[in-house]
């Protein structure tokens, strides 16, 4: 029998991407609740130029492209130039970006004597990860003839998390905003509901 077939092993299985594809979720799903929280009916029906030389951040044509929507949701006009608005909106970014944490609990890969070139592998016992998008936009709007202020509401911020756990080898289990996204709008299911009830609570619990 083969070292594999005895000793227990996960892997998670690397982006072939620049970027991983829950990265990138990390950062619009982030994007999109900030953006949610300003309220962009005081330009509705406005015809509406957007600045978008301060924002200078990861995703960038994404946050455009996603403020271009709330103001079309308000039945803006969106025009090419300054002198042809009524409102002019301008969008900075704070921070765009995502961190995480993990902790593993297993043995490690162990390298046996020379000149053997085989490594036992490591044997993970329970592994935990959680990654975590932040955005934090400004918009503001002022009338273009007047520069009085439209809307100028302060910054709004936002996050999104996916958390990934692992016990015994016995599979990735998912939990966390973007997770419940992925499930909602794909019918992935495969959820935190999957772990007994102990281990999610342990999780859970150390994650506040």
């Amino acid at each position: 029998m083969s070292l594999s077939a005895i000793v227990g092993c996960s892997t998670v299985k690397e982006s072939y991407t620049a970027r991983t594809g829950i990265e990138q979720l990390l950062i619009s799903s982030a994007t999109d609740k900030a953006l949610d929280k300003i309220d962009f009916r005081p330009v509705a029906q406005a015809k509406v130029f957007v600045e978008t030389k301060y924002l200078d951040c990861t995703d960038k044509n994404y946050i455009i492209v996603a403020l271009h929507q709330h103001l079309l949701k308000q039945g803006c006009m969106l025009v090419d130039k300054a002198e042809d608005s009524q409102v002019i909106v301008e969008i900075a970014s704070g921070s765009v970006g995502t961190d995480g944490s993990s902790v593993y609990l297993g043995s490690p890969d162990i390298p046996l004597p020379p000149p053997s070139p085989i490594m036992l592998p490591k044997v993970p016992l329970f592994s935990r990860s959680r990654s975590i998008g932040t955005a934090k936009l400004v918009v503001v709007a002022y009338d273009t003839n007047t520069k009085l202020a439209v809307i100028n509401s302060g910054y709004s911020m936002a996050r999104a998390d996916h958390r990934t756990l692992n016990v015994m080898g016995g599979g990735n289990y998912n939990s966390g905003s973007v997770h419940e996204d992925i499930a909602r709008n794909t019918g992935d299911l495969e959820s935190f509901a999957n772990i007994p009830t102990s281990f999610a609570s342990k999780s859970s619990n150390s994650n506040r």
